[in-house]
């Protein structure tokens, strides 16, 4: 959870935002696909096209793949901007749907739909809803959260739908668990009892996560802009590593991660030092602060930019520039993925390397 005196945004009533990322199709396929599948409708969660690696569930082109004699599975780039495909299959934790027809007979896909028919790929993106739903529970959990804010803060909260656990919340210790059977709509008409200190054992046939980590996820899928207005208007410095694990972290996540590690900034200093579209940018610094990761209080900063007299650059006063651009605003791939070295060293740790 956030520090004392944080704030936490009150969450509209709105659909969870779910990615899929799309592979080896051409770029009228890929046309046709995003318009069907970011068609609103219903009352389940809308559907974005996001980056291949980032999404939540993928979508590739069956007439482009090849079983490899290691069972590895390889698609062919259908875009002269992406890189022929290597799936280890038991190693991929999303869904997969394959266009039909599969070009390996000796393949069986678990999923499959025809890119002409609309009805069919909508039946695939509810079919993906369905083994998507811990993901979508954890984005309900955490938007509720969210709600609820202070008053959760240092309770243990067991949260029930009649007779069924669905969640076990100890903000004391930030620590968290969750019922694998647990669905989005059960939170509707759950209760969050209250249990004293020590009843803050976590099921162990129950998922464990974080809060920090239900508030990330839903942070993550929400449409609404949860980014504090002072992110837009004061300086924003590097606080420590944020309370996921790294590999939940964006190129982009890390790119402004390694670039607050060399230096404070301002929201439109840091689209130019970055990048970063201002979009994203709020998106990235959202989670990022519902991470724990970013600060606008001096004070607060990490120890080597809090004791620094020139931390925080003068602003200028010359028309609506606040900086000059760096040289390279937009770093290579390799560097996007550097992180500040503290943040490796954290998550070293954390993971016991």
């Amino acid at each position: 959870m956030l520090d004392p005196g944080e704030e936490l945004l009150e969450p509209a009533g709105e659909q969870p935002i779910l990615y899929v990322g799309l592979m080896g199709f051409s770029l009228q396929q890929r046309v046709a696909l995003e318009k069907i599948m970011t068609r609103q409708g219903g009352s389940g969660p809308a559907w974005r096209v996001g980056p291949f690696a980032e999404a939540d569930a993928w979508c590739v082109n069956g007439s482009r793949i090849s079983l490899q004699p290691d069972g590895n599975l390889r698609v062919m780039a259908g875009l002269p901007t992406e890189h022929v495909l290597n799936l280890r299959l038991e190693d991929v934790k999303r869904p997969i749907g394959f266009s039909k027809p599969l070009a390996s007979r000796k393949f069986e896909a678990t999923c499959t739909f025809d890119p002409a028919s609309e009805p069919d790929i909508q039946g695939m993106l509810r079919q993906f809803e369905d083994w998507l739903g811990p993901l979508l529970f954890r984005t309900a959990l955490g938007a509720l959260i969210v709600k609820k804010g202070v008053f959760l803060r240092g309770g243990n909260y067991h949260v029930r739908h009649k007779d069924a656990l669905l969640a076990v919340l100890d903000f004391r210790h930030g620590q968290a668990a969750i019922s694998a059977k647990a669905s989005p709509a059960a939170l509707a008409e759950a209760s969050w009892d209250r249990r004293p200190d020590g009843a803050n054992e976590l099921p162990g046939n129950f998922l464990s996560c974080t809060p920090a980590q239900l508030i990330w996820t839903y942070a993550r899928h929400c449409a609404q802009d949860l980014l504090p207005r002072r992110y837009r208007d004061e300086v924003v410095f590097y606080r420590h590593a944020p309370r996921v694990p790294l590999s939940w972290l964006r190129d982009s996540e890390l790119r402004l991660l390694s670039t607050l590690s060399t230096g404070p900034g301002d929201f439109r200093t840091l689209c130019q030092r970055t990048g970063i579209a201002e979009s994203e940018m709020a998106r990235d610094l959202a989670c990022l602060y519902y991470a724990g990761a970013v600060t606008t209080t001096r004070s607060k900063a990490s120890e080597s930019f809090s004791s620094r007299q020139d931390a925080v650059p003068p602003r200028p006063t010359y028309g609506n520039i606040d900086s000059i651009p760096e040289s390279q605003p937009n770093p290579s791939f390799e560097e996007n993925r550097t992180v500040p070295a503290t943040l490796d060293r954290t998550n070293r740790l954390l993971s016991g390397q």
